[in-house]
């Protein structure tokens, strides 16, 4: 199911109207970063960042298994506004198993 969010005074909320996570904006007032606890467990199940506050994000973790340690990592090292590089900790171990890049973006 796709979840629409709802931004205000620095929270994020669900389509419920229950509070999912927080965010951050810049001088300009622009979302520089995303946090969110979907499942309310107390730890951060995904971060996205605009790292040079140009309006695209380069940076995303996601903890997938809800263990607090991000399992998929993401980022735009090209700046192009795709993510061109990623990692993923397939088995949970806190080593990074699969590493893709594609210049073109995923």
């Amino acid at each position: 199911m796709s979840e629409n969010y709802q931004f205000s005074n620095g929270t994020v909320y669900g389509d419920n109207g229950q509070v999912v996570g927080t965010y951050t904006t810049d001088a300009n007032g622009q979302i520089d970063s995303v946090s969110t606890d979907e499942d309310h467990n107390g730890y951060v199940d995904t971060v996205i960042a605009d790292t040079d506050h140009n309006g695209s994000f380069e940076t995303a973790v996601v903890d997938t298994d809800a263990d607090g340690y991000g399992e998929t990592v993401l980022v735009d090292s090209d700046n192009d506004g795709d993510f061109d590089a990623g990692a993923v900790d397939t088995d949970h171990d806190g080593t990074y198993e699969t590493v893709a890049t594609d210049p073109d973006g995923f």
